[in-house]
């Protein structure tokens, strides 16, 4: 029932053109990339990365992917989707939305890379700085009943063309995401 409720929410939000819960098969092969991906490295290689929102989903019981039209703005108002952090934990870069964007503006301390990626120079980096894709807030299952310890990630380049190839959108520029909950005892 739980499963049906969550699945009925998600596929009524706007954007969202298709939804799958992952069974062992599709689990284990989203694993399989998001371990390569990162044994491949972010920047061609340059840098390493770990994507913690990925495995947090993968932490829960249940997982599911979304397909999302590439007009879609179901994630906007996450503000950490990608940062650079050392090895202490320090935060040394960060991609930045407009709200935050307008915060940073003039700051001595901050070294725009882009328009909307900064590093800070005001921080010793102790060893070597790596790429964090992080949790990313999926607020949408939030007051329903049964679901618990919500976590989501974006997937990996490799794992968004597989589960777009899955799903029949291969030849889109539709994103996709994963997101996983557990189920709550009753």
């Amino acid at each position: 029932m739980v499963l049906s409720r969550v699945k009925e929410r998600v596929e009524g939000l706007p954007g969202v053109i298709a939804f799958q819960y992952l069974d062992a098969e599709w689990r284990k092969g989203l694993m399989l990339l998001e371990k390569e991906a990162e044994s491949n490295g972010a920047c061609g290689g340059l840098m390493p990365f770990t994507n913690r929102g990925v495995w947090s989903a993968f932490a829960r019981e249940v997982q599911f992917v979304i397909v999302a039209s590439s007009e879609s703005i179901l994630l906007g108002d996450s503000e950490q989707l990608v940062h650079i952090e050392d090895q202490k934990g320090q935060v040394v870069g960060e991609w930045v939305g407009a709200r935050r964007l307008e915060e940073l503006r003039g700051r001595e301390d901050v070294c725009f890379l882009s328009s909307d990626f900064v590093l800070y120079s005001g921080v010793e980096i102790a060893g070597e700085p790596f790429f964090v894709l992080p949790n990313i807030d999926f607020p949408y299952l939030d007051g329903l009943e049964g679901v618990r310890d919500v976590a989501s990630g974006s997937v990996s380049t490799l794992a968004d063309d597989y589960i777009r190839e899955r799903l029949g959108h291969s030849q889109t520029k539709h994103w996709t995401h994963l997101v996983g909950f557990n189920v709550e005892e009753r």
